[in-house]
This record gives structure tokens, sequence and C-alpha cells, in this order.
């Protein structure tokens, strides 16, 4: 859930030349038996981080904006290992945040922070709580990167720490030091004046970047699980998770952590489901993750965009609907390209039963459109008659070239109910032979984008 905070100028030119190659292909990473990403992260060199777990240790994995292999491994740390995050650190090398589980044992598992140079070597490794009698040992699920201090936070059982790039103890804040009961940290987020952690009994820890605590915000939820927790920008913070009606929540709360507005979403053709990552986008949020389709039934992998207000405004589906080993974990968001890098998981070897890394890089073009404005295109177009019944007419802005346009008319399922390319700015389509219905009707050079909600009676 990180977006790209600085980009190099060469690959910056590429995306818009080699997003065309990339957009379909899905590169996959067989690592080692079952590999399960958790994560996936941009590092200074504008390449992708993912973390996570295999059959043979500590998932570790760089590639190229495109996919193309830079260093994997599975790396032997303790004996079932989850990588939560990955940071990078000084340069070429990178912090990995998770767990070691120890089914069974007491305690059952142990936070680590592992530091790692490019292809994976182990420089060091700090473990944060001896397994105890009585409590399991969580650790938030993001590590926290502060490169003026040249240190990463992570918040464990009953403290929250500040490591050193050399693994040194700068700071740590204990449950105790704060007033508070041993805790059981759910996630954590960087905030414009330090850093926030939300544990399980709905409370908001904050901490300056110096990680001096400076008190706590209690929250009312009203939630089954919470699966992010989102800083927003200008302040508040986003809490995601499943309603005890199974469908996706999102509860916004002010730094107080008074809500503001919490919803529910039930959207067209999909019923419950599970999200999993969240994101700043444009003026509201990307929230990613899975959803049942009625029609017809499948379980897929979606992208749902939503306002400032949590107002749903458009649903694209990330991946094809329905495979039985496919499912997204993560996604990062590319500020200047506009591109969104999913990680997941997938079944890449025809008969083989065991899942692979596999990475999907798409765009922002929704699917759906599920609010009453337009969504792109820099000036307006006209598409009328609308509701159309034989036919509809689009005039393009004068101003643009009369160049070749591809246009796409989807149905509220997603799928593909026409497609034409036309030359000029002006083009009818015709509408008599489609079935009543709402769709959306796409339109694109390639460069500029338009899309508006057609009615068909």
């Amino acid at each position: 859930m990180h977006s790209i905070s600085t980009l190099k100028t060469a690959a910056t030119i590429c995306l818009a030349a080699c997003f065309a190659l990339s957009a379909s292909a899905q590169p996959c990473y067989d690592i080692s038996g079952w590999d399960i990403p958790f994560d996936i992260a941009y590092d200074n060199d504008n390449n992708l981080m993912v973390t996570g777990h295999t059959d043979g240790g500590l998932l570790f994995l760089r590639t190229s904006l495109f996919g193309g292999t830079l260093a994997q491994a599975a790396l032997p740390v303790g004996q079932h290992p989850d990588g939560y995050a990955m940071v990078e650190a000084d340069e070429d090398t990178y912090i990995i945040g998770g767990a070691d589980y120890l089914y069974g044992e007491p305690g059952e598992n142990l936070p680590f922070l592992l530091k790692v140079d490019s292809m994976g070597n182990e420089l060091w490794r700090r473990t944060f709580a001896a397994a105890s009698e009585l409590h399991p040992s969580p650790i938030a699920r993001h590590i926290i990167r502060n490169a003026q201090e040249e240190a990463v936070y992570v918040a464990t059982i009953d403290t929250v720490w500040m490591i050193g790039y050399d693994g040194a103890t700068l700071a740590a804040r204990s449950a105790e030091e704060m007033g508070l009961p041993f805790f059981y940290s759910t996630d954590m987020v960087k905030t414009e004046g330090g850093m926030a952690v939300l544990i399980f009994s709905n409370t908001i820890l904050h901490f300056n970047e110096r990680l001096e605590f400076l008190g706590v915000s209690e929250m009312s939820l009203d939630i089954r699980t919470i699966v992010s927790f989102f800083s927003t920008p200008g302040g508040g913070f986003l809490i995601v998770g499943q309603g005890h009606d199974l469908l996706w929540k999102v509860i916004k709360v002010d730094d107080q952590g008074t809500t503001e507005w919490e919803r529910s979403y039930t959207l067209p053709n999909y019923s419950w489901g599970y999200p999993k990552d969240v994101d700043a986008y444009e003026d509201g949020f990307l929230l990613m993750g899975r959803l049942i389709k009625v029609i017809p039934p499948a379980s897929c992998s979606v992208l749902l965009k939503i306002g400032a207000d949590g107002a749903p405004e458009w649903l694209k589906e990330i991946t094809e609907c329905g495979s039985e080993f496919e499912t997204i974990d993560a996604f990062a968001f590319h500020s200047e390209s506009g591109l969104i890098h999913a990680v997941g998981r997938a079944s890449c070897t025809p008969g083989n039963s065991n899942e692979d890394v596999f990475l999907v890089t798409t765009d922002t073009s929704p699917s759906i459109i599920l609010s009453e404005e337009e969504t792109t295109g820099q000036t307006a177009f006209e598409l009328f008659p609308n509701p159309a019944k034989d036919e509809a007419h689009v005039i393009l802005p004068g101003e643009l070239p009369a160049g070749h346009w591809q246009l796409h008319l989807y149905n509220t399922a997603g799928q593909l109910a026409l497609r034409r390319r036309e030359a000029g700015n002006r083009f009818t389509f015709d509408t008599g032979t489609l079935q009543p219905g709402l769709y959306l009707l796409r339109v694109t050079d390639g460069l500029r984008v338009f899309s508006r909600r057609l009615v068909v009676e």
C-alpha cells in the first residue's frame, strides 16, 4: 500500500512506452513451493520490493517495474517466517519486518527485523520478544521508515521501537511507560508529525518522529475484522475491514478517533468479500480485495475507487474472475505514471497445485462506473441521446487531434459488449442490438481517456 515518492528520470520516460508491453503480462515467480506475498512497495531506484512467505523460508523478491527479476530468495529465518513489510534502508540494503510462527510452542511466534543486501543475503537480525507462556507476540503489519533518523519503527506486543539501520535500539516505548496494559499491535502508519499504531482495543497510539509518546485516541468501531489502517492526507485515518454482514466496510475517523463517516459497500452484481489493501488516489482512495460476483458466479480481485466521503465511484477487475488458484494480496500505486502494481499468488504451472508469486501491472481505467459523474477526460465530451435506443453519438472536444480512437462499451458485469475503432472526433455506434441496461462507454487514443455512463432502453 505504498505510493512511490521519488522517481528516476529515465524510468519515468520509459513508463508510457513500456506500459503497452507490460499491461497484459503477468510475470510469475516460482521461489520455493508455496509462495505467498504479503507486501509490495517501491525502492528509491524505482524497483519493486516484495516480501511474504514460502515453503523454504522468508520470501524476498526484487523486480523492475515491468517484472524483470533482479533478485529472489527463500531466506532461512527461523521455523515458519512471514515477511509483513519491506522497506529500503541505506543504498542497496533492505529491512524486512515479520514474525516466526512456532506452531504449538509457548508464545506461538517471535517478531523480528531482518536487514539484507540487494541479493537477499542476511546482514543482521533482531528479535523483539521471548516466547511467552501466556501471550503470543504479534507484530504490526507494516514497518515505518524514518530516513532522516536512519531508522525504522516496529510495534510488538507491549513495546514500540525505533531501530537504527545498524540494528541498534534508538528508542523504545513500553506499554508500562505509557500507562497501558500490554497490547496487540494491528498496524502502524506514518503521520505528518510522526507515526501512529493501531492496537486491538480500538485505540490509536500517537508518537512524534523521535518516538516520544503523544497520547491515545479511543474509537468506537462496529466492524467484524480490521485488515488495513491508513493515514489520510490532511489528517485522520481510514479503518478498512469486513463488516458483520461480510461486506467491505470503511470507517473514517479524525485524529482524536471520532467517526466522521462509515460505509458498507453493496455493489451491482457483487456480494460479500474481503478487502486487503488501501492507498490514496486523486481526491479519494483506492481499495483492493476480493468480491464474489453473482452472475456468472466467481471470485474476483478488484479495485474500488471511493471519494473523500467514501462514496463508491468506480470498480475495476484486476484479473480474470474465477481462477481457482489466483488471488491478489497487496498493491502499490505509482503516482507519476498512474500505474498499479499488484502482487498475488497463482498456480502458474499447469497441473501444479502449488501457488507462485505473480505480478500484475494495470492502469486505473474503470470497468464499471458506480457514480453519476464522469470519471476521466481532461474536458467534457458529448454523448447523446442518453438513454439511447437504436444508436448513440459521440462528439469529442474539437481541440483534440482527429486521431484513431478505441471505443469500448462494458455492461454492469464488466463484460465487453462492443468494441470499435474510429477516426475523427465525431462518430456514431449502434445500440439497437444491445440488451437494455446500464453500460460504461470508454473512448481512448492511448493518451487520453474519456468515460461516461450510457443507458440503453
